[in-house]
């Protein structure tokens, strides 16, 4: 395995990263204050084919590699992170479909979500219920010729506007599989109460909501069935689909913050010289630099093994969140450190970066489930 990019790839990297820097950078500070529409936003990244960079090209997407979506996630991230963990859940959506959808599935829904005219989200977390899936309360209930499903799902990323919700639930209609995954459609307003969007530290870009619903309709051919896998190991295909995507929203971070304080440090003078000129400072960047290019080997391994090595593809998911994670968070540290006070300023680019960073050893799995699980993994 080559982990480090080709030239053809870095050369899309250059452009993933032309169009952020255009199209993200001069409304950053509006899309986290929700001045710029996020939805819109998003329909016009679709219109442009950058939401369906691993769909096939028979459901109208680009065929790339799931690498290319990891790509795009880390160039936007490095001028706006919430755009980074709201494309986690969407791309999470679209490979488990890929994985586990039937044609009909398939046919139904990615292309959709591939041209950005609907987007997807996870619901599985509830207020009782987060790693531990058999704590789920939701649960589908048969009536006649379809189901209904019911419950309260928390901390749903784009909850307020996705068309499409993959939802962890009870199975009650089935006695092999206790838990189930449903392609529930958002658009069902009537009977899915969505709360505000949560206020928070930081990735405030995104929208974060609770949803409660209230018999909501699901066709039978909604359900994700799998023969060799069970729907929790579904649920935590999907999970680590989106934990490589958030870890490379960390890897866009700590780019910016690397960037911002080599900067600060040539520009900024002490007792007569560049305070880069210290190796107090020079040590800072040196173990930025080094520990973010460390971080990027293994987001992009993971997800070079999602479509290359799969059976290592859990385990490498769960590294590079992490790892990426708590290296963004420590380093996001550094970087205002060097700042010194300029950095503590509100609404600094390296405040906002301080803030969401800590966000990427949370959402979507903390770093102590991601040691959890490798544990389990590695038979420990």
């Amino acid at each position: 395995m080559n982990t480090f990019l080709s030239s053809a790839q870095e050369a899309v990297m250059e452009q993933y990263r032309a169009f952020a820097a255009k199209a993200v950078g001069p409304i950053s500070s509006k899309l986290e204050t929700h001045q710029v529409c996020l939805k819109e936003f998003l329909q016009n990244v679709g219109q442009k084919g950058y939401l369906g960079l691993s769909v096939s090209r028979e459901y109208g997407g680009q065929g790339l590699p799931f690498l290319n979506s990891v790509l795009f996630a880390e160039a936007l991230s490095e001028q706006e992170a919430g755009l980074g963990l709201t494309l986690a859940t969407h791309f999470a959506v679209i490979e488990t479909i890929k994985k586990y959808g039937t044609d009909t599935q398939k046919s139904r829904y990615l292309p959709l979500l591939a041209r950005g005219e609907l987007f997807a989200t996870l619901a599985f977390s509830e207020e009782q219920a987060g790693t531990d899936f058999t704590a789920v309360e939701a649960e589908l209930v048969e009536t006649g010729t379809s189901l209904n499903y019911n419950g309260k799902k928390h901390g749903v990323i784009t909850g307020d506007f996705a068309g499409l919700l993959l939802a962890l639930t009870k199975n009650l209609s089935s006695e092999k599989d206790p838990l189930a995954l449903a392609l529930v459609d958002g658009g069902q307003k009537t009977r899915i109460n969505i709360g505000p969007d949560k206020t928070r530290l930081g990735m405030r870009s995104a929208y974060i909501n609770d949803l409660e619903f209230k018999g909501v309709a699901v066709a039978k051919d909604a359900l994700l069935v799998s023969n060799a896998d069970s729907t929790e190991a579904m649920a935590n295909y999907a999970l680590d689909v989106a934990k490589v995507v958030v870890a490379a929203t960390a890897c866009g971070m700590m780019r910016t913050a690397v960037d911002i304080a080599v900067d600060y440090a040539n520009k900024r003078e002490q007792f007569g010289k560049p305070i880069g000129q210290f190796q107090g400072i020079q040590w800072k960047l040196a173990d930025m630099e080094t520990e973010r290019s460390a971080s990027l080997l293994q987001v992009y391994r993971a997800a070079w093994s999602l479509d290359e090595e799969p059976e290592s593809f859990s385990t490498n998911a769960a590294m590079c969140k992490w790892f990426a994670g708590k290296m963004a968070r420590f380093h996001s540290g550094e970087a205002l450190q060097v700042l010194g006070s300029y950095g503590l300023g509100d609404g600094t680019m390296i405040e906002k970066i301080y803030r969401d960073a800590k966000a990427t050893e949370i959402y979507l799995g903390t770093s102590e489930a991601q040691k959890v699980q490798l544990t389990k993994l590695l038979k420990i």
